[in-house]
């Protein structure tokens, strides 16, 4: 009996290659699982490839008892993520070394065995460490269960990879999602030449293979035809992050009687509270803010937790990791929520956390570049004020008409229709492009 048979009338298998597939709890976990949630009530089994959690990285079992029964998750193990961690760390203490020394023979004062190091350590990063094993399950399991269709999300982009090869060797068609610009914002560091080189020259490879290029956001759809003209402009499509609509209880634990704002997510050497703390303090010169008004940082703080005596004299909290569900009952238990980008490369991009906001329906003060994804959605939706993370001056008069609302009886928002974004419609989007790639004289 064929595979096909063995399945329910009309169902397709798609391989859903996932690093950090929960129960990693990690940035970018969420979006994979709620498509894995709901792609079978649209026609679709799911098949997970994901990584395998190490000692000591942030994990939540409980989103796995949503799962469908019977759903395939595959973990392929991380061979030498040791190793690189160890070849990081001696390269950052190498580098220091030689800019006390006065710098080496390399290019930027850059020794060639500094480069050389480099340029391992990412190879082993970017090929030995998850790609060759994820590669070989992803391979092994195409041989019990055949797949019609392998999707990828990304960052990390070397599941792109992954995804390329084994669509190539299984003559299947290849849908990649990118929540993050590849070879640009942010999160692309290149650190030598040759890396530079090898990410472009793959970048170009794999997206140009795509049947379909799914963006978060359309403003890096626009920003990705621009760096790579050679993808046909049709292949482009936006589908958004979103929320789950399952009833949240909300957890305040602060009195009634202040005004809270809530930061929930990662801070990092990307996305620093100093300027937000900074903008807090200075809205304390407006009477009584200062005493009814409170800012607490949900996540993993980076480093930055020592950082609340830049608001002398004020409420600031750092309560650190939580689990997906409690953080979306903080969320439900603010008086305002608080976006946080402070870059502008890349700032195309719409932060996941934006949607579990609108899902709180409570006002979202939106402390990122105006011209920006977030701001984009802000607009979008009508659902909080946008300021310029730039100007400590105008975050602070922000945050400060947020307390004036707060103090008009201000609890909620008018975010205007938001049923687009919920997590089963932008499922059943992915699904029916699935259909088009899988059946493209249908469209």
């Amino acid at each position: 009996m064929s595979s096909q048979r063995e399945r329910p009338y009309a169902m397709r298998r798609v391989l859903m290659i996932s690093e950090k597939f929960p129960p990693f709890n990690a940035s970018g976990s969420s979006r994979p699982f709620y498509f894995a949630k709901y792609l079978p009530e649209f026609g679709y089994e799911p098949q997970v490839l994901g990584a395998s959690l190490l000692r000591g990285e942030e994990r939540d079992e409980a989103p796995l008892a949503e799962l469908p029964a019977g759903l395939r998750v595959t973990r392929a193990p991380r061979l030498l993520y040791p190793l690189v961690a160890h070849a990081r760390a001696f390269r950052k203490r190498a580098a220091a070394l030689g800019r006390s020394a006065g710098g080496g023979a390399g290019q930027g004062g850059r020794s060639r065995a500094l480069d050389a190091l480099e340029d391992l350590n990412w190879w082993l990063h970017w090929e030995a460490d998850w790609a060759a094993p994820a590669t070989a399950a992803g391979w092994l399991g195409a041989q019990r269960h055949p797949p019609d269709l392998i999707w990828a999300t990304a960052p990390p982009f070397r599941g792109c990879v992954v995804a390329a090869r084994l669509a190539a060797w299984l003559n299947k068609p290849l849908v990649l999602d990118l929540r993050d610009p590849w070879t640009y914002g942010s999160l692309w560091n290149p650190r030598t030449p040759r890396i530079e080189r090898a990410e472009r020259s793959w970048a170009a490879r794999v997206l140009g293979s795509a049947s379909r290029l799914v963006f978060t956001s359309p403003l890096t759809l626009e920003a990705m035809h621009e760096r790579f003209p050679e993808v046909p402009r049709e292949r482009l499509v936006s589908i958004t992050n979103g929320y789950d609509d399952t009833p949240v209880l909300p957890l305040r634990q602060l009195a009634e009687g202040k005004c809270l704002f809530r930061y929930v997510g990662v801070l990092n050497e990307r996305r620093t509270p100093d300027l937000l703390l900074q903008a807090f303090d200075l809205a304390g010169r407006e009477p009584g803010f200062r005493s009814s008004a409170a800012l607490e940082f949900i996540g993993n703080a980076g480093g930055h937790a020592g950082k609340a005596a830049l608001a002398p004299g004020s409420e600031v909290l750092f309560r650190g990791q939580v689990t997906r569900a409690e953080s979306l009952r903080l969320m439900f238990g603010s008086d305002v929520n608080v976006l946080l980008q402070t870059v502008s490369e890349g700032a195309d991009v719409i932060s996941g956390k934006a949607f579990d906001y609108l899902q709180a329906q409570k006002p979202v003060l939106a402390v990122v570049d105006p011209g920006g994804g977030d701001a984009w959605l802000m607009r979008s939706t009508g659902a909080g004020r946008i300021v310029d993370w730039r100007d400590v001056e105008a975050v602070a008069g922000a945050l400060v008409a947020c307390w004036r609302d707060w103090q008009a009886g201000v609890r909620g928002l008018d975010a205007g229709s938001t049923s687009a974004y919920q997590r089963r419609a932008l499922t059943g989007r992915l699904a029916a492009l699935f259909d088009e790639v899988l059946n493209p004289g249908s469209r």
